[in-house]
């Protein structure tokens, strides 16, 4: 397939993002043009179509950081569209372990910083 030679907007990407922007461009523009670029044979072929399937918590990022800052907020919306949709989410959580000591104070970071407040070591005495 040829591409148009002049369009309104231009997509790059064929896998899960740049798929939803160009369908939500044409729902909020259906007058205007939208080319989708894929470097692949089909769409969904790339990264997207090796997902994983892991809703991110985002504790690995400081806290503070804009990273985190949307990992997080990314997490709650699409937890709420699973939801809204009646789509299975498996909240499986997820275990840290350290693999020695030297790994005990990474551990420590990763409660400090609060994005996992359930954190805790099996010998914590808080732990529930």
């Amino acid at each position: 397939m040829t591409a148009a030679r002049t369009t309104d907007f231009l997509v790059v990407g064929g896998g899960i993002l740049g798929l939803a922007l160009a369908l939500e461009l044409k729902r909020r523009q259906e007058d205007s043009s939208v080319t989708l670029l894929e470097k692949e044979p089909a769409c969904g072929l790339h990264a997207s179509g090796r997902n994983s399937g892991v809703l991110h918590a985002g504790f690995y990022y400081s806290a503070d950081t804009l990273k985190a800052q949307l990992t997080r907020e990314g997490n709650r919306r699409l937890a709420a569209y699973c939801s809204e949709r009646g789509l299975r989410l498996d909240r499986c959580g997820k275990l840290i372990v350290a693999k020695d000591a030297g790994d005990l104070p990474g551990l420590e970071e990763l409660r400090r910083r609060g994005s996992v407040p359930d954190a805790r070591r099996p010998d914590d005495p808080h732990r529930s």
